[in-house]
């Protein structure tokens, strides 16, 4: 399964990360991973409830951390899912595929210097989905390696 990812550097100081991703489930699979409670919480970086509806929220509870509660500013079943988050919006959307589903990821990156993090990151989590989606108990929420961060840094510089 791959990822594709680049960063759009057209608005300055303000990168924007794009990332696609084919999953060989249905659409409903992958927006119920995207809008319920207990199966975003399983991929996501950290613990999640969310108010699935416009105008709803996020509440992200990181270990040893408060509670941050985070805006749905778009929300359009099965499609459509946006949230601002730490200064960064974040836009999900899901395309059918025949039996599968194509998901884009699109993340304005707050501080340029961490746009390789925030993609390994993404990255990561992405892996993470596809896990819990088959069912695969080997799923995990460790945080990206030196490597995968150094990948992303040579990637976007190569352009």
């Amino acid at each position: 399964m791959t990822t594709q990812a680049r960063v759009d550097t057209s608005t300055p100081g303000t990168p924007v990360l794009h990332f696609t991703r084919r999953y060989p489930h249905p659409r409903a699979a992958v927006w119920t991973a995207l809008t319920d409670d207990e199966a975003l919480s399983q991929w996501f970086p950290c613990r999640v409830a969310i108010d699935a509806r416009e105008g709803g929220s996020l509440t992200l509870t990181f270990p040893d951390e408060e509670p941050q509660v985070v805006p749905i500013t778009e929300f359009l079943p099965p499609h459509t899912l946006a949230f601002r988050w730490d200064g960064e919006d974040l836009r999900w959307t899901l395309e059918e595929d025949g039996d599968a589903c194509v998901l884009h990821l699109s993340n304005t990156v707050a501080d340029p210097a961490w746009t390789a993090n925030t993609a390994a990151g993404w990255d990561v989590c992405l892996d993470t989905l596809a896990a819990v989606l088959d069912g695969r108990p080997e799923h995990t929420r460790a945080g990206p390696d030196e490597e995968l961060i150094a990948h992303y840094r040579k990637a976007f510089a190569d352009g």
